[in-house]
Formats: structure tokens, sequence, C-alpha cells
């Protein structure tokens, strides 16, 4: 009981440290920035967007024949 608590801990304690890490990219565009131009604000938008979509690209090409499929029951059985 006490070895699980104590990986409990560690694993808790990682996970604390990874979460004040911050984004290298978003870190790199403020630390490039002038402070004068909008630049900033597109460039962070820009890797928003790329960390956002990323996941769901991997998604789909994980599930791409059963959504496929479901898709084409979908519009099989729909009265037209």
């Amino acid at each position: 009981m006490a070895k699980k608590l104590l990986i409990g801990i560690f694993i808790l304690l990682g996970v604390l440290e990874s979460i004040g890490q911050g984004c290298s990219t978003c870190r790199a565009q403020i630390e490039s920035a002038d402070g004068s131009s909008l630049s900033v604000g597109n460039g962070l938008n820009t890797g928003i967007f790329i960390l956002m979509g990323v996941p769901y690209v991997i998604l789909f090409l994980i599930f791409r024949k059963p959504i496929v499929r479901f898709v084409k029951g979908y519009f099989e059985t729909t009265p037209s």
C-alpha cells in the first residue's frame, strides 16, 4: 500500500511540474517579438490552431474506416 502511495505522489509531482513548462513555440514567439507588431498574436493563434487540429487528424486516421462506414450507412438509409 505504501509503495502505491509513493508512486502516486511521484506521478502527481511530475504532472504538476510539467504543467508549468509552457509551450516552446509560444515562448519563442514572445521572446522574438519587438512588442510593437501584431505578429505575436498571429503567430500564437497559428500555433494554437495547429496544436488543436493535430489530435483530430490523428483520430481520423486511426478511425477512418468506421467513420466512412457510418457516413455511407447514414446516407443510404436517409430518404431523399
